[in-house]
């Protein structure tokens, strides 16, 4: 492969550029694994907007898509009382954006699709959680803890030392896990994703520094880089400088395999996609880039260096929606996307299949598809470019641009709490996607 290639699969750009050549290919009735119902269009923008209004009185009340909204669920301010502490035990700010960025990196690491039966019991509140913000809470304790610190003066701090030793009875101990449980299947991966940051750490220097490696001192990393300007309100920072070191964090390792289930090797989250190959000699002129694990590192990080340091990342709107299974179930849940028949068949074969072996679900059957199948690729690339188009018209009936109205702002009040929400009422038992993907080693998306 030409180096060419390379830059471009791995860029933020080749994310949309490719996927709305997916769409394309739907717009001329080429797609192969789904039908398209362009009536169901404006289902969907009427169902985000009354979310919208339901949720928000005003459009500047909706918050911006990032891990730090899991945290605070139930209403209690849980990372902004952690910086309140910091704050009156003399830190300064740089200290607690390092710390936030230490924590908000694990937790998004350890962000670890959880079914129904899961559970988390909150240590301070007793309070039971569920899903993505039972486990944000669960990483947060873990931090208070010390369980990601060498160090057990300092035991706010993520550190390479810590994170090369963690262990499965650490994680499964901070995340409530009992022996008999499949969540155990996903969380040794998720081990081996937080020792590979360790390794990074310490191999990368330049980007997390060198007496004691963190993923807060990319921060430094950052504030330091020749293209990073110094401003009256705070640091402008270029999103192209900090792309490479997300990259570095998770989405090398997913695809360092030869298993393939992670994504290409050398490549990361990038895929071939039959709706868009031609005759062309161009090899990789088919592959769809997603980096869904980079841009939702990208969300969750950016927002604390802002809040905190009053910096602005210049080149946000390079960003996607995340192509993940509540965005992508909006699209299916809606009627605008139905899975071809013979797709169809299959997809619930898959299920019916897997629903044989110990601990696997058996209720609420749903087409079930591998990472890599081209109709879950093919499912991705239509999820990034329609809700892209959502979001334009969206703003085109609010009277509203991008500045007023963010992507990241749609994503959390609109699309991704739509997906989630249609979810609850189609599958009540278990609140699974319309097509779920089936659960293996590498498969962190």
């Amino acid at each position: 492969m030409a180096p060419a290639d390379i830059e471009y699969l791995w860029s933020l750009r080749s994310v949309r550029e490719r996927c709305f050549r997916v769409q394309e290919a739907a717009a001329r009735n080429r797609l192969q694994h789904f039908e398209v119902d362009q009536s169901k269009f404006n289902d969907m923008v009427q169902y985000v907007l009354s979310l919208m209004k339901r949720d928000f009185d005003d459009t500047n009340d909706i918050p911006v898509h990032g891990r730090w909204r899991h945290f605070d669920v139930g209403g209690r301010p849980r990372i902004r009382n952690l910086i309140n502490s910091w704050a009156s035990l003399g830190e300064d700010t740089m200290e607690q954006t390092r710390r936030i960025l230490d924590l908000f990196v694990v937790a998004v690491l350890l962000d670890v699709e959880t079914d129904h039966t899961w559970s988390y019991r909150e240590q301070l509140t007793g309070r039971i959680l569920k899903r993505n913000e039972g486990v944000a809470v669960a990483c947060l304790e873990m931090f208070t803890a010390g369980s990601f610190s060498s160090d057990a003066s300092k035991p706010h701090r993520v550190d390479s030392e810590a994170l090369m030793r963690f262990n499965i009875e650490t994680l499964a101990a901070g995340l409530q896990v009992d022996s008999s449980h499949n969540l155990l299947v996903v969380l040794q991966d998720r081990v081996d994703l937080l020792r590979h940051l360790g390794q990074v750490l310490q191999s990368r220097q330049d980007y997390f520094g060198i007496d004691v490696a963190r993923p807060g001192n990319l921060m430094d990393y950052l504030l330091a880089h020749p293209t990073t300007i110094s401003t009256k309100k705070g640091p402008l920072i270029h999103l192209e400088t900090l792309w490479p070191v997300v990259q570095e964090m998770g989405e090398v390792w997913t695809a360092s395999d030869n298993s393939g289930k992670g994504g290409t090797r050398d490549l990361g989250d990038v895929w071939p996609c039959g709706a868009i190959q031609t005759n062309s000699n161009d090899t990789f002129d088919h592959f769809v880039s997603f980096h869904r694990l980079s841009q939702w590192l990208v969300y969750s990080l950016i927002e604390p260096m802002e809040k905190l340091l009053g910096a602005t990342i210049e080149g946000t709107e390079q960003l996607t929606v995340l192509p993940e299974y509540r965005n992508g179930g909006l699209l299916v849940d809606t009627g605008f996307l139905t899975l071809k028949q013979p797709d169809l068949e299959r997809g619930l074969e898959n299920y019916r299949k897997n629903a044989l072996l110990p601990g696997q679900p058996k209720v609420e059957i749903a087409p079930m598809f591998e990472m890599s199948d081209p109709v879950v690729v093919e499912w991705r690339a239509l999820t990034v470019a329609y809700l892209d188009m959502v979001a334009e018209r969206v703003r085109d009936t609010l009277g509203l641009n991008r500045k007023k109205l963010s992507l990241s702002q749609l994503i959390e009040g609109g699309t991704w709490s739509a997906g989630r929400e249609l979810a609850e009422i189609s599958r009540p038992n278990t609140q699974e996607p319309p097509i779920v993907i089936k659960i293996d080693r590498r498969v962190i998306y």
